[in-house]
């Protein structure tokens, strides 16, 4: 059986199985069109595509159709489900590596950028692979020992995602000089906390 091409070879395929999977109960032709931003002739195909490969279910109930995913599908079992859901376990992935591979360890790690404004895309292909995460230090002295891991960092955050990284040192002592206000105006608009807390 090949028939990953077919499934999940586009864009509005994808959008509507990442909408299902997160789904507790079966959802209606509409509510998946809402959910996953599509237009409402692109969620119909995508549905109907889907369903005819078995990999989605459908029931009517009244006039309306619910959609749900086939669990007696060998591919949404196999390839789908643990696609979708290493997808959705992104974030707490990239958190244990940069603990990992970042000596010694922040106070706190945070990330903005286009990867944290795009929520429903988290992982390389969005046109975004930039990854900028900034660290916090408790002391200059720790800050200036964390540079040595740096290209160790970059170079796992590579291998792992196909990221590149920008990377921000910290201290507390020097997290509110001026040259960081821009910084911390961007991390309360779209920042994301990998780990730690903010003094």
């Amino acid at each position: 059986m090949q028939g990953l091409t077919r499934i999940l070879g586009r864009q509005s395929h994808l959008a509507v199985l990442r909408v299902i999977r997160n789904a507790t109960d079966p959802l209606s032709g509409r509510e998946v069109q809402r959910a996953a931003g599509l237009s409402n002739r692109a969620a119909m195909q995508a549905l109907n595509s889907l369903t005819n490969e078995g990999v989605l279910l459908k029931s009517v109930q009244g006039n309306a159709h619910f959609f749900s995913g086939n669990p007696r599908h060998y591919l949404w079992t196999k390839a789908i489900c643990p696609a979708l859901d290493a997808e959705l376990g992104f974030w707490d992935d990239l958190r244990k590596t940069v603990r990992r591979h970042m000596h010694p360890k922040p106070e706190a790690a945070m990330v903005t950028g286009p990867l944290t404004r795009f929520p429903d895309m988290p992982l390389p292909g969005t046109g975004s692979e930039t990854l900028e995460i900034h660290l916090l230090f408790s002391t200059g002295r720790q800050r200036l020992q964390a540079y040595r891991a740096l290209d160790r960092l970059q170079e796992n955050l590579r291998a792992r995602y196909a990221l590149k990284a920008q990377v921000t040192f910290m201290d507390i002592r020097t997290m509110n000089d001026p040259e960081f206000s821009p910084l911390w105006t961007r991390i309360a608009r779209e920042g994301l906390l990998l780990f730690g807390k903010l003094p």
